[in-house]
């Protein structure tokens, strides 16, 4: 398996589950709309002979199909939202877990994002700073060592 692939397209719940619930509300107001023009559109164009209540039957069969087509391709939007916010989540993910690395331990990996994802220059600009921070500390740890041997009488 390629080093760049993740292993799991959700990698953070809040924004990505955020997202997925977002969808879903969209996905269903879209619905209830939709359901409502379609039942009003046939109260004005249906027979006026016909009850009203007969008429609000016949309309739900005729759009529950599309409520039953609509249900079937809200799992396909929820996995396409999931892939792409992979993207920009993804890149976000590892960006967190360098800086921690860097805090943590004064150096990190150089990170690379993959082809496909969100802000590449965020990677090369953290590479940048990483580099910057990772020889600062280099040259912090070799200068005391330097004083200390130009102290010791010979």
């Amino acid at each position: 398996m390629n080093k760049l692939e993740r292993k799991t397209n959700f990698v953070d719940s809040n924004v990505q589950g955020s997202l997925i619930l977002r969808i879903c509300l969209h996905w269903l107001g879209f619905l209830i709309l939709t359901g409502s023009c379609f039942i009003f559109l046939q109260a004005l164009l249906a027979d006026p002979q016909i009850p009203f209540w007969e008429r609000m039957q016949k309309t739900t069969t005729e759009f529950a199909l599309l409520g039953v087509l609509m249900l079937a391709i809200l799992p396909a939007f929820m996995l396409d939202s999931v892939r792409f916010s992979n993207r920009f989540v993804g890149p976000i993910f590892r960006l967190r877990r360098a800086l921690r690395e860097l805090k943590e331990h004064g150096h990190c990996e150089t990170i690379k994002f993959r082809d496909h994802d969100f802000w590449q220059e965020i990677a090369e600009d953290f590479n940048a700073v990483a580099n910057q921070v990772m020889e600062r500390n280099s040259q912090a740890q070799s200068e005391p060592s330097a004083e200390r041997a130009e102290e010791v009488p010979a």
